[in-house]
């Protein structure tokens, strides 16, 4: 016997399907599911008088040790930067995504291959919810604790930054002992983590000790420390030896050298642009430029995104406290009037939406946010197709490809910048099971749960003396996959195959996953997934007016934005 329902029926039931369309929070982004790969009339449900138990969904005679699931997530909408928008159950077993697509029993249903449900498998039924990716910042300050606790409530999973607590300068954390102490602190925390030492010198011999004794993921050249041409080229040939990514922030003063000068130190490597509009840091006026470079990665920080009518105000008074200038003093504010654009902070938020600027970071505590880059990274999604309607690759009546853009600038660009791609930034089998569920109407604003490494650390709880999880009042609080072992056991920290070879877990006193990056010498621009447009870009050196392929760019300021007051306070 068939049963026919209509498409509102449906999706009660078992979640939206093909062609079904969500909205995203107060957006106006408009999501449609392209595939569903659950099976119509054989779907997955846990529940009373539903399809997971035993002999039906559930196949009785599969052990884990024959390739059972630890976790299935079950009628997900997938919204991914590389998968796109659909519909699928998701298999997890041991920590790992195995499979995207149908997951039952092979013994009575038509499942993808290795998606087997058993009594050993645990049920995340998110049916009507959305699940991405983990996010990804790539310009955390680590000057707080709590900024982590702030990043799992905003449904990040990894965080690669610099920085060892509230220190006069918590830019990087250079040296051995302090790079150790990191790594140790964060085996408690159930985040990814990487950490950059310092690579402001001219000699190799202490940038070696960093990376290859200390654990550094990375280095990062600052202008605090002179980004000095000199510094550039040492710490680019130790990185093209070592496998490992570089970030600049340029010189603002152009004391050392200018945006020319900057590049021909780069010569043709790649490395990652922070600051690429330059409000943060950067040659100016004119580091924006590097967009149009194949071998530069370009990323943004969150507090000029998107240029709304509080943004240039709040910039100045950010970066005279940050670099503790006086507004009283003509050369502090030469400095500062010279770094802080509103002309460029306007082809900023053009160039995201081009795809010409790669990833969005936080700068958390440096004068950005820790947390908000993906909700920046929404609003300016936003607040572009407002100013600008939708993109020619989206679909009729959706936003799909507007919505995979700006989520990869927080996800998989992020990872394959780092070369951690292999681990995160996807829900691509093979990865780390790394997920975040969203109700539709919160989605980016608050997440109801995370997923790390395969097991829950962190979700919307109601009181715990009541009579259900619902119970009010409902918080963020921490779950067991951030207690004991679990953080080390389910999150990795990235370092080099050279710190690995050199014996660097041998030397740290706690028991956390050590991960190699791999493959930072050999990407380019064009890497980069729905971000890889190189513009021509050019900057009046006068009126700092920007033209992106001959055209000047005059957009408005925001008035409102979304994911704002109606879900915050503040």
């Amino acid at each position: 016997m068939s049963m026919k329902l209509s498409r509102p029926e449906y999706a009660v039931q078992y979640g939206p399907t093909t062609g079904d369309k969500i909205h995203l929070a107060d957006t106006g982004l408009v999501a449609e599911i392209e595939h569903d790969y659950t099976t119509y009339g054989d779907e997955l449900v846990f529940g009373g008088g539903k399809t997971i138990r035993d002999g039906m969904g559930q196949a009785s005679k599969w052990k884990a040790s024959d390739g059972a699931l630890d976790l299935v997530v079950t009628n997900a909408v997938i919204i991914d930067p590389v998968l796109g928008v659909i519909k699928a159950d998701i298999g997890i077993r041991d920590g790992l995504i195995v499979g995207i697509g149908k997951a039952g029993n092979p013994d009575t249903m038509n499942i993808t291959p290795g998606l087997i449900v058993s009594p050993n498998t645990d049920i995340l039924s998110v049916e009507g919810m959305i699940v991405t990716p983990g996010f990804v910042d790539i310009h955390p300050h680590f000057d707080s604790v709590q900024q982590l606790y702030e990043y799992q409530s905003a449904g990040f999973t990894t965080v690669i930054g610099g920085g060892s607590g509230p220190k006069t300068v918590g830019i990087e954390c250079p040296g051995v002992f302090n790079l150790h102490r990191m790594l140790e602190a964060m085996a408690e925390i159930p985040l990814n983590f990487g950490n950059f030492g310092k690579g402001n010198s001219a000699s190799k011999g202490s940038l070696v000790e960093q990376v290859v004794l200390g654990g550094a993921t990375g280095l990062k050249i600052h202008e605090d420390w002179s980004s000095s041409p000199a510094a550039i080229e040492t710490c680019m040939d130790l990185a093209d030896e070592l496998d490992f990514q570089v970030q600049v922030h340029a010189d603002t003063l152009n004391e050392t050298g200018y945006y020319e000068d900057t590049l021909a130190a780069i010569n043709g490597r790649v490395m990652h642009i922070y600051h690429a509009e330059g409000a943060g840091g950067g040659n100016a006026p004119d580091i924006m430029r590097c967009v149009m470079e194949p071998n530069c990665l370009p990323s943004s920080t969150n507090p000029t995104n998107p240029f709304s009518i509080n943004t240039y105000d709040e910039e100045i008074d950010m970066l005279i406290t940050c670099h503790n200038l006086n507004k009283q003093v003509p050369t502090d504010m030469a400095f500062i009037q010279g770094r802080a654009r509103a002309e460029t902070m306007r082809a900023e938020d053009v160039l995201h939406d081009l795809g010409a600027i790669s990833m969005i970071g936080s700068d958390s505590q440096g004068v950005g946010r820790a947390a908000e880059s993906a909700q920046r990274a929404f609003q300016l999604a936003a607040v572009n197709k407002v100013r600008f309607g939708r993109l020619p690759q989206d679909g009729i009546g959706n936003d799909n490809f507007r919505i995979q853009r700006y989520l990869a600038k927080v996800t998989i660009n992020p990872a394959i910048t780092f070369g951690v791609d292999s681990y995160v930034g996807s829900i691509a089998p093979g990865k780390l099971a790394d997920l975040v569920l969203w109700r539709p109407k919160f989605f980016i604003a608050k997440p109801e749960t995370s997923v790390k490494g395969g097991f829950i650390s962190h979700a919307v709880m109601g009181d715990p003396a009541g009579s259900l999880m619902t119970c009010q009042p409902l918080k963020y609080r921490p779950q067991y996959g951030s207690l004991g072992a679990n953080p080390s056991r389910t999150s990795y920290s990235f370092v080099t195959q050279a710190a690995l070879d050199a014996g660097l877990a041998g030397r740290l006193r706690t028991h956390q996953t050590l991960m190699p990056v791999k493959r930072t010498r050999t990407i380019s621009k064009r890497d980069m997934i729905h971000n890889n447009v190189m513009p021509n870009i050019e900057i009046d050196p006068e009126t700092y007016n920007v033209y992106i392929d001959g055209e000047r760019i005059t957009v408005k300021p925001a008035k409102t934005l979304p994911l704002t007051q109606l879900f915050y306070f503040r």
